[in-house]
């Protein structure tokens, strides 16, 4: 399969805080356990996770996955992968234009980041997208938020 580039047009994937937790045995670092949930054909742009480490199990569905300038991998449903922390998320797509797919995300990383980040932005914080695509993001974003207000009126 093809590696796909980043399309800031397709859908972003949901995020869900399952838990969070100070580890009492390592002082200063948390746990947050997430769902992701990827609409058929969602799309993450590139990105780290502000210094966590991230250990991923895929729930439902297929998932593609690049991590710095290693090979693009397939990842189905039972399937696992970590990033350590620093490393760049360069592909996180549902390989699906048709079905959901979800993984839930473990990340361990300093509290003090983590509440700042949370308290600040909300858990979409802990996603640090790449400079070279914040731009056309939050131009999607607007776009997005836009349109859902307009049906709600």
């Amino acid at each position: 399969m093809e590696e796909p580039t980043y399309d800031p047009t397709r859908p972003f994937p949901s995020l869900e805080v399952l838990y969070k937790y100070k580890l009492l045995n390592t002082p200063d670092k948390s746990i947050l356990g997430l769902k992701v949930t990827f609409p058929p054909g969602a799309s993450t742009p590139p990105h780290t996770h502000a210094g966590a480490f991230v250990a991923v199990n895929v729930l439902s569905g297929t998932v593609l996955n690049k991590m710095n300038d290693d090979p693009m991998t397939i990842k189905k449903a039972g399937d696992s992968f970590y990033e350590a922390p620093g490393c760049r998320h360069r592909i996180s797509d549902n390989a699906s234009h048709t079905e959901e797919a979800s993984i839930i995300a473990t990340l361990i990383l300093e509290t003090e980041t983590m509440d700042a980040l949370m308290e600040k932005v909300g858990v979409a914080g802990l996603v640090v997208i790449d400079e070279e695509y914040r731009e056309q993001v939050m131009e999607q974003m607007v776009k997005v938020q836009a349109e859902a207000a307009k049906g709600s009126i």
